[in-house]
Protein backbone atom coordinates (compact mmCIF):
# COMPACT_ATOMS: atom_id res chain seq x y z
CA UNK A 1 0.00 0.00 0.00
CA UNK A 2 1.45 3.40 -1.01
CA UNK A 3 1.13 6.47 1.57
CA UNK A 4 -1.17 8.45 -0.05
CA UNK A 5 -3.33 5.04 -0.25
CA UNK A 6 -3.03 4.89 3.03
CA UNK A 7 -3.78 8.90 3.72
CA UNK A 8 -7.27 8.32 1.86
CA UNK A 9 -8.39 4.86 3.23
CA UNK A 10 -7.20 5.86 7.18
CA UNK A 11 -9.15 9.30 6.77
CA UNK A 12 -12.32 8.24 5.26
CA UNK A 13 -11.86 5.47 8.08
CA UNK A 14 -11.92 7.83 10.50
CA UNK A 15 -14.22 9.83 9.21
CA UNK A 16 -16.93 7.34 8.80
CA UNK A 17 -15.86 6.09 12.58
CA UNK A 18 -16.89 10.17 14.09
CA UNK A 19 -15.00 12.68 14.66
CA UNK A 20 -15.53 13.92 18.20
CA UNK A 21 -16.54 17.89 17.88
CA UNK A 22 -14.60 19.98 20.29
CA UNK A 23 -15.87 22.20 22.18
CA UNK A 24 -19.75 20.09 22.25
CA UNK A 25 -18.19 16.73 23.07
CA UNK A 26 -15.80 18.24 25.55
CA UNK A 27 -17.65 20.34 27.97
CA UNK A 28 -18.69 20.01 31.27
CA UNK A 29 -20.90 22.85 31.65
CA UNK A 30 -23.55 25.16 30.52
CA UNK A 31 -22.00 28.52 31.96
CA UNK A 32 -20.60 30.19 29.05
CA UNK A 33 -19.42 33.37 27.76
CA UNK A 34 -20.04 33.76 23.83
CA UNK A 35 -17.03 35.31 21.91
CA UNK A 36 -16.93 37.03 19.01
CA UNK A 37 -14.93 35.79 16.27
CA UNK A 38 -14.30 35.67 12.17
CA UNK A 39 -15.36 32.32 10.90
CA UNK A 40 -11.77 32.07 9.23
CA UNK A 41 -9.07 29.86 10.20
CA UNK A 42 -7.72 30.95 13.19
CA UNK A 43 -3.82 29.94 14.72
CA UNK A 44 -1.82 30.40 18.05
CA UNK A 45 0.42 32.69 18.13
CA UNK A 46 3.43 33.10 20.89
CA UNK A 47 3.88 33.65 24.42
CA UNK A 48 4.73 37.22 24.67
CA UNK A 49 5.17 38.43 28.80
CA UNK A 50 2.45 36.39 29.39
CA UNK A 51 0.04 36.75 26.96
CA UNK A 52 -1.15 34.49 24.55
CA UNK A 53 -2.57 35.58 20.72
CA UNK A 54 -4.52 33.66 18.33
CA UNK A 55 -4.89 35.43 15.17
CA UNK A 56 -6.86 34.61 11.75
CA UNK A 57 -4.18 32.81 9.26
CA UNK A 58 -3.89 36.00 7.37
CA UNK A 59 -3.33 38.00 10.18
CA UNK A 60 -5.69 40.63 10.26
CA UNK A 61 -7.82 39.23 13.51
CA UNK A 62 -5.95 39.30 16.95
CA UNK A 63 -7.32 38.17 20.40
CA UNK A 64 -5.21 37.82 23.52
CA UNK A 65 -5.58 35.65 26.32
CA UNK A 66 -3.96 35.38 29.38
CA UNK A 67 -3.37 31.86 29.45
CA UNK A 68 -2.32 29.34 27.02
CA UNK A 69 -5.57 27.07 27.50
CA UNK A 70 -8.19 29.78 26.41
CA UNK A 71 -6.30 30.27 23.12
CA UNK A 72 -5.81 26.86 22.46
CA UNK A 73 -9.37 26.58 23.33
CA UNK A 74 -10.20 29.30 20.94
CA UNK A 75 -8.11 27.71 18.26
CA UNK A 76 -9.42 23.90 18.32
CA UNK A 77 -13.30 25.50 18.41
CA UNK A 78 -12.64 27.57 15.56
CA UNK A 79 -12.54 24.49 13.04
CA UNK A 80 -16.30 24.74 13.16
CA UNK A 81 -15.72 27.77 11.33
CA UNK A 82 -18.78 29.99 13.27
CA UNK A 83 -18.70 33.48 14.33
CA UNK A 84 -19.33 32.73 17.79
CA UNK A 85 -17.38 30.65 20.67
CA UNK A 86 -18.69 29.78 23.66
CA UNK A 87 -16.34 29.31 26.56
CA UNK A 88 -16.80 28.06 29.69
CA UNK A 89 -16.55 30.76 32.24
CA UNK A 90 -14.05 28.84 34.84
CA UNK A 91 -10.44 28.31 34.12
CA UNK A 92 -10.61 24.29 35.53
CA UNK A 93 -13.16 23.69 32.92
CA UNK A 94 -11.32 25.50 29.74
CA UNK A 95 -8.25 23.36 30.88
CA UNK A 96 -9.97 20.01 31.16
CA UNK A 97 -11.79 20.97 27.80
CA UNK A 98 -8.38 21.16 26.42
CA UNK A 99 -6.42 18.52 27.64
CA UNK A 100 -9.29 15.83 26.99
CA UNK A 101 -9.51 17.07 23.97
CA UNK A 102 -5.54 16.48 23.40
CA UNK A 103 -5.72 13.60 24.38
CA UNK A 104 -8.46 12.24 22.03
CA UNK A 105 -6.21 14.14 19.06
CA UNK A 106 -3.38 12.07 20.85
CA UNK A 107 -5.44 8.63 20.78
CA UNK A 108 -6.24 9.46 17.21
CA UNK A 109 -2.57 9.40 16.55
CA UNK A 110 -1.67 6.50 18.17
CA UNK A 111 -3.75 4.71 16.27
CA UNK A 112 -2.59 6.44 12.92
CA UNK A 113 0.98 5.29 13.62
CA UNK A 114 -0.07 1.71 14.81
CA UNK A 115 -2.27 1.00 11.67
CA UNK A 116 0.61 3.21 9.29
CA UNK A 117 3.57 0.49 11.18
CA UNK A 118 1.41 -2.39 9.83
CA UNK A 119 0.34 -1.24 6.80
CA UNK A 120 3.78 0.60 4.84
CA UNK A 121 6.87 -0.94 5.43
CA UNK A 122 9.38 0.59 5.97
CA UNK A 123 7.61 4.16 5.81
CA UNK A 124 10.09 6.70 7.35
CA UNK A 125 6.95 9.40 6.49
CA UNK A 126 4.65 9.04 9.81
CA UNK A 127 5.15 12.86 10.44
CA UNK A 128 3.75 13.84 7.38
CA UNK A 129 1.37 10.97 6.79
CA UNK A 130 -0.35 11.65 9.91
CA UNK A 131 -0.50 15.96 9.31
CA UNK A 132 -2.38 15.02 6.07
CA UNK A 133 -4.70 12.82 7.50
CA UNK A 134 -5.46 15.61 9.83
CA UNK A 135 -5.47 18.17 7.54
CA UNK A 136 -8.23 15.96 5.42
CA UNK A 137 -10.08 16.26 8.93
CA UNK A 138 -9.81 19.47 9.82
CA UNK A 139 -8.21 18.44 12.76
CA UNK A 140 -4.93 20.41 14.35
CA UNK A 141 -2.86 19.22 17.31
CA UNK A 142 -0.96 22.33 18.93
Amino acid sequence: MSEADFIFSKSKELALAGIKNFPIDFLQTKELTEIGVPDKVLVLGKEFFGSYEVSSATGDFVLTFSNEFEAKYIVYASRNRKSKIYLPRELTLIKRSVDDYEKYLDSLLIDIKKDYDKKINNGKNLSSVSNEIFKKLNLIRL
